[in-house]
């Protein structure tokens, strides 16, 4: 089944990267609880709440995009490394750095997504050392 998960991510992934929205919320559970450990530890709730926090975490940008780079495998977790870029609004400052997702499955679902500027901590948080996780393929 996790690798099944891996796929399930890397798909929802892509279809909010192409704004195909409601294709993605196929895989998400309607009541899953999504945190914004880094910089504040906000918590949303529901899939309408990981549309909020996809706004606020966009909303200082003119221009923002991402791309999935790595997957591991983590059981009934999945660990993703996403690479994102963007122009600060009004600076017009490029920003460009990876960010570190974490994602619980409950009967094929996720349930719990999680936001970590820190690859350590993320890995921690399911569980594994980010020294031995390698990525799935």
């Amino acid at each position: 089944m996790s690798e099944e998960n891996v796929a399930i991510v890397r798909d929802a992934l892509e279809a909010f990267r192409r704004g195909e929205v409601d294709d993605a919320f196929e895989r998400i559970h309607p009541d899953m609880v999504s945190t914004r450990v880094d910089p504040d530890g906000a918590v949303f709730h529901g899939r309408d709440g990981l549309l909020a926090l996809m706004a606020d975490w966009t909303e200082g940008f003119d221009e923002w995009s991402y791309r999935a780079e790595e997957f591991f495998d983590a059981g009934d977790q999945v660990v993703a490394r996403l690479h994102q870029w963007g122009r600060g609004k009004g600076s017009g400052a490029m920003v460009d750095g990876d960010y570190w997702l974490t994602y619980l499955f409950e009967d094929g679902l996720v349930t719990r997504f999680s936001i970590f500027s820190d690859r350590d901590q993320a890995f921690a948080s399911v569980g594994l050392s980010s020294e031995a996780a390698r990525p799935s393929r």
